[in-house]
C-alpha cells in the first residue's frame, strides 16, 4: 500500500493531511517567508507529443507560479506555456575533454562509486547504454552551471537518462535530486542499470501506480520516501448519453509495440464479428508493429471493422474518447519484461465516459475495479470479451452505474491541480494559507 504523504518520513512540504505547509519560518520567529527552492526539471526529450501527462503536469505547476526550470537532454527545447525549455546540444559533449579530467581530480571517489555500480550491474541493452552515456555527459557538462545558477533541487521525470544526469550532478556539486519511476524505466530488461543507486540516493521517488511502487520496493527503494502521485488529468468533459444498443464505437489508444497486446485485441474483434456484434473499432497510435498489425487485420477479414489511424494530436484523441462507447486495453508483459504501469489512456477514457475493458497487467486494476469502474478480462480469452460486451448491450443500468463510478474515481484521483500540487510540495515548494504560491516565490523565480 502506498504511504500517505503525511507519514513521519514524508518529503518536506506536506502536512499530515497531505497538504502543502504554509510559508512560515521554521524557527517559529513570526512569519518570515521561506526561501523557495529553485528546481530544475529534467526530461529526456521535451516536449514529446506522446507524453501527455508530463505536459499537463508541467503546465499545472507553471500556472501555480512554481520556481521551476525545465531542461530537455535529448533534442526538444523551445517554448512551453510561456517558459523556455532549455535544451542540451550534443556538441556540448566535446567540452568533456576538460570537464572529465577536472571532475576526476575534484571528485575521484564519486567516479569510483558510480563505475563500481555499473561494473557490478552491467548495462542491459544498447538503448540503456546510450541513455546512460548521454545522462552522464549532461551531468558532467552542466553540474557547475547548475551550482552557479543556484538550483537547490533536480527532479528527474524518468529514472533513466534524466535521473542519471541528476545523480551525477548530486555527486559532483551536492544538489539534491528526486526521481520519477513509472513503467519501462523500471520493468524493461530489469530496469535502468543505475536504478538501485538512484533509488537509494534520491530524496524521494515518485511513482504513479501501486504496481510500480511494489516493484521499486523490491529493488530497494526506501518505503518512507517512495510516494504515489497519480498522473493528472486537466479536463473532465461532460459525459454524453450512452449509445449502447446500436453499432458500438470501440476505441483503443497506444503505441503499436508488443507490450500493448494488439495481436490479441485483433482476435477479440474477430470473435465479436463471429458473434454478430455490430461495431466499429479505431486504434490510435504509431509504432514499429503498424504494418504487421494491418496485415494481421486483413488476414482476419477485419478491414471494414478496424481502422488504424496512427498517432494523433491530443485534442483529436480526446474527441474520440468522448465518442467511444467502449475502450479496450490489452496490455501484457513483453519478452523484455516491459509493461505498462497505469496507462494514462485508461483514466482519460474513464473520465470521458467510455466503459473500459482491460487486461489485468501492471497497474490497470488500480483504476478498473472489475464490475464497478470497468471490467478486467484476460486478453487471450476472446470469448470472455464477447460475453462481457453482449451483457453490456443488455444491461443499461450496469452501463450507467459503471460510467458514474469510473468518472467519480478519476475525478478524485487524477485532478492535475491536486497531483501537481502534491509533487511541488514534495519538492519543498511552500504554499501560503490561501493555497497559492507566495509573491515571494514568484519574485525569486523572476
Amino acid at each position: 500500500m502506498a504511504i500517505s504523504p503525511g507519514e513521519e518520513h514524508a518529503p518536506v512540504g506536506l502536512t499530515s493531511e497531505g497538504r502543502p505547509t504554509t510559508c512560515r519560518a521554521s524557527d517559529g520567529s513570526g512569519g518570515e517567508p521561506f526561501e523557495q527552492p529553485k528546481v530544475a526539471i529534467l526530461y529526456a526529450t521535451f516536449p514529446q507529443p506522446t507524453e501527455t501527462f508530463v505536459r499537463r503536469e508541467l503546465r499545472a505547476m507553471l500556472d501555480m507560479g512554481a520556481p521551476i526550470v525545465p531542461f530537455s537532454i535529448w533534442q526538444g527545447g523551445g517554448e512551453f506555456h510561456g517558459v523556455e525549455v532549455r535544451p542540451f546540444r550534443l556538441r556540448e559533449l566535446f567540452s568533456l575533454v576538460w570537464w572529465l579530467p577536472l571532475w576526476l581530480a575534484r571528485r575521484p571517489h564519486s567516479f569510483v562509486e558510480v563505475l563500481s555500480e555499473l561494473w557490478g550491474r552491467g548495462i542491459s541493452s544498447w538503448q540503456n547504454w546510450q541513455e546512460t552515456f548521454l545522462g552522464f555527459g549532461f551531468g558532467l557538462v552542466r553540474a557547475e552551471a547548475f551550482r552557479r545558477e543556484g538550483f537547490t533541487r533536480c527532479h528527474a521525470v524518468w529514472s533513466t537518462m534524466p535521473a542519471t544526469s541528476a545523480l551525477v550532478i548530486r555527486k559532483l556539486v551536492g544538489i539534491q535530486f528526486s526521481v520519477g519511476s513509472h513503467a519501462y524505466d523500471v520493468f524493461r530488461d530489469g530496469g535502468d542499470c543505475l536504478l538501485r543507486m538512484k533509488l537509494s540516493d534520491a530524496n524521494f521517488v515518485r511513482t504513479s501506480s501501486e504496481a510500480t511502487r511494489k516493484r521499486l520496493l523490491e529493488l530497494g527503494a526506501p518505503p518512507a520516501k517512495t510516494i504515489l502521485i497519480r498522473r493528472g488529468l486537466s479536463v473532465f468533459p461532460p459525459i454524453r448519453e450512452s449509445s449502447l444498443g446500436g453499432t458500438l464505437n470501440i476505441l483503443s489508444v497506444g503505441r503499436l509495440v508488443p507490450k500493448k497486446g494488439y495481436s490479441m485485441q485483433l482476435n477479440i474483434y474477430r470473435a465479436l464479428v463471429d458473434a454478430g456484434v455490430a461495431f466499429r473499432a479505431i486504434i490510435v497510435g504509431g509504432g514499429p508493429l503498424w504494418r504487421e498489425l494491418e496485415r494481421e487485420r486483413d488476414r482476419l477479414g477485419l478491414r471494414e471493422k478496424v481502422t488504424f489511424l496512427g498517432a494523433l494530436p491530443r485534442p483529436e484523441v480526446a474527441l474520440l474518447q468522448e465518442r467511444a462507447d467502449l475502450f479496450f486495453f490489452t496490455g501484457i508483459s513483453d519478452d523484455s519484461g516491459d509493461r505498462d504501469g497505469l496507462p494514462n489512456v485508461l483514466p482519460e477514457a474513464m473520465a470521458a465516459g467510455a466503459i473500459v475493458l482491460t487486461s489485468p497487467t501492471g497497474g490497470a486494476t488500480e483504476a478498473v475495479v472489475d464490475g464497478k469502474s470497468g471490467f478486467v478480462l484476460c486478453p487471450q480469452e476472446a470469448d470472455a470479451w464477447v460475453d462481457r460486451v453482449e451483457k453490456l448491450l443488455e444491461e443499461r443500468k450496469t452501463v450507467d452505474r459503471v460510467r458514474r463510478e469510473a468518472r467519480e474515481w478519476t475525478k478524485n484521483e487524477f485532478d492535475v491541480s491536486v497531483t501537481a500540487r502534491r509533487l511541488l510540495a514534495a519538492l519543498g515548494v511552500q504554499f501560503g494559507e490561501a493555497g497559492m504560491l507566495s509573491k515571494h516565490s514568484r519574485k525569486r523565480l523572476a
